[in-house]
């Protein structure tokens, strides 16, 4: 074959089927059982069933959920020789139990679906092949939760993986697009594969899949597959992250992010996995510790080629700027190929970011970006200390000194703040860099973490300082963070975070108000409230230092691409330095109610 992605497929005898072969290809699995085409990825493997001869796999016998005529919760449930068929209609929510396909109509679950473990859910068919008439899909208002062992396939299309009823599999047509209106959330799953799905919050995806081989394992094992993981042509309004997966195969390609998308401490046995292209990430793209590492493999050959990722914010590990790779990978043997031009797995937007200026009355000024709302005007238990926004801009939180937490945005709910009393305010917010949570810091150097993607490392809280902590910055790979004193001192946690030297002990004209990571190399900037700027294992880009301000410095960014940043002063002027760093205006010459405190780039 020399087509698309057609996972389900039926093979020349008629015979139902359903493995992940790449007929055609250019590399051999497990002993060369399997190639695989870039162009068609498809299910070709082991008989089902003597009867499913030319019928698809949900209209044997199949075991059929109650009717949705009243909206209710239900359960789906059958067997890989008798699957279960979820009727068209409405439900408040679904447990799928056993095996069960979505091709009976379409389906809209009010609530959420849960895939329990060790089962299987099919929502790929683009028909109402039990009907006979009309189209079949899902809709989920909620969240679809896919639980240990147990496996989801989501959406289908013609152009990159084909519907399971589509009749024509070598030169598929029919498309089923679906939608999460929540999250999809896998924990020790078997395997996910999500296509042209709409997701309005996060897919995220941690631990399991088949292990360390191409053996067909599980579900996938009926369709002569290797167990695999894949994300292709979804939009997501969140973070997409796959942490510690151990699997054949794994790819991502041609989604648009509206967060982050992280990839850490996945393996593969596949030598062309870790496929991780072509998508649009307004947040920031983070890949460490995958095996083999993120590269371009033989998708560069695909009907629609790889590209590079367009990254809105950093990119760092496999996946930073600076990081090529050959496209296509070479490939030895008959039939192979030599490596390809050298090619950046990412490259920064075209676009650059916009910023928000905030108030210690909790006033959020815009520029260059959305405005989100603010907290002018309403009753705070304390001032606004600062503001973080949320990966991608979508969002941004504002702290108070009392630790409590305001969100802006519509992903901007994972850091929730503090509802307790503390020895020392707050005094500074830094969002994960992957999303989903943040870190305050006190002016004791007390760290507290919210999310579930914030871990806690540690912090000063129990150290005597010789000067207040003023700021926290989180290290770029979101495994650490940094906290700055008054007096320039450093104080690191976590493995990302390192230490590259401080002012402390050093003479200051005026004290530290801020720091900012550099996404590139790790280190930092520190900026005093004259506008001196002072930089370790980070590019020196200019300071104020020597010149007269209307009001002090209160804060810095970091540009994305780390050849510049941002210094803002207490009257809202914003100051520009180096070639990533563009000025969209200030609140320098409007008179404000009360002091600007802080800055965060959108």
């Amino acid at each position: 074959m020399a087509g698309r992605e057609q996972k389900y497929a039926t093979s020349t005898g008629g015979e139902r089927v359903t493995a992940k072969a790449m007929n055609g290809g250019r590399r051999g699995r497990h002993g060369g059982t399997m190639t695989r085409d870039r162009r068609v990825r498809t299910l070709v493997g082991s008989v089902l069933a003597a009867a499913s001869l030319m019928v698809p796999l949900g209209l044997l016998g199949s075991s059929t959920a109650a009717s949705a005529a009243t909206p209710s919760s239900t359960t789906c449930t059958g067997t890989s020789a008798t699957p279960g068929s979820l009727p068209g209609g409405t439900y408040t929510s679904v447990s799928v139990t056993g095996v069960c396909e979505v091709n009976a109509g379409q389906v809209t679950v009010t609530g959420d679906v849960t895939v329990a473990s060790g089962a299987s859910l099919v929502a790929a068919f683009a028909n109402n092949d039990v009907g006979g008439t009309g189209t079949s899909g899902l809709t989920v208002d909620g969240n679809i939760d896919v639980d240990s062992g147990a496996t989801l396939l989501l959406g289908c299309e013609a152009l990159h993986f084909a519907c399971v009823d589509d009749p024509n599999q070598n030169n598929p047509t029919l498309n089923s697009p679906d939608a999460v209106m929540g999250s999809i959330d896998a924990t020790d799953a078997l395997g996910v594969v999500v296509h042209s799905t709409t997701i309005g919050g996060d897919a995220i995806q941690s631990s399991g899949g088949g292990g360390p081989s191409c053996t067909p394992s599980g579900i996938f094992a009926l369709f002569g597959s290797p167990v695999y993981s894949d994300y292709e042509d979804n939009t997501i309004g969140g973070n997409l992250r796959v942490t510690g997966l151990t699997s054949c195969w794994f790819g991502a390609l041609r989604n648009h992010i509206g967060g982050s998308d992280t990839f850490t401490d996945n393996t593969m046995t596949d030598p062309d996995a870790m496929e991780n292209l072509t998508n649009q990430i307004a947040g920031n793209l983070l890949c460490s510790g995958n095996s083999p590492a993120i590269q371009y493999g033989d998708s560069s050959e695909d009907v629609t080629p790889s590209e590079p990722n367009v990254v809105g914010g950093f990119a760092t590990g496999q996946c930073a700027f600076s990081v090529e790779q050959p496209r296509p990978a070479p490939v030895a043997g008959a039939g192979g190929n030599p490596a390809g031009p050298l090619t950046p797995i990412s490259v920064p937007s075209s676009t650059p970011p916009g910023y928000w200026l905030v108030a210690k009355d909790g006033g959020v000024f815009s520029f260059g970006t959305p405005f989100f709302g603010s907290q002018a005007g309403q009753a705070l238990a304390q001032p606004i200390a600062g503001m973080a926004a949320v990966p991608g801009g979508g969002s941004y939180n504002l702290a108070d000194a009392s630790g409590a937490a305001y969100a802006d945005g519509a992903h901007a709910s994972d850091c929730t703040g503090l509802n307790a009393t503390l020895n020392k305010p707050v005094v500074g917010i830094a969002a994960a860099p992957g999303g989903n949570g943040c870190w305050l810091a006190a002016a004791d150097g007390g760290v507290f973490a919210f999310g579930s993607n914030a871990p806690f490392y540690g912090s000063a809280g129990g150290l005597t300082l010789n000067q207040p902590v003023v700021g926290v910055a989180a290290a770029p790979g979101n495994d650490g963070y940094d906290l700055v004193a008054a007096d320039g001192g450093i104080f690191t946690y976590g493995p990302g975070a390192t230490f590259d030297g401080s002012m402390g002990g050093q003479h200051l004209n005026q004290p530290i108000v801020g720091m900012a990571v550099d996404p590139v190399t790790g280190g930092y900037w520190l900026v005093a409230a004259d506008g001196g700027v002072f930089s370790f294992d980070a590019p020196f880009l200019g300071s104020l230092g020597s010149q007269t301000l209307n009001k002090p410095i209160v804060g810095i960014a970091a540009a994305p691409t780390g050849d510049g940043y941002y210094l803002v002063a207490a009257d809202g002027g914003v100051f520009a330095f180096g070639t990533g760093a563009h000025f969209q205006g200030s609140t320098g010459n409007i008179v404000l109610n009360q002091p600007v405190v802080g800055i965060s780039l959108g």
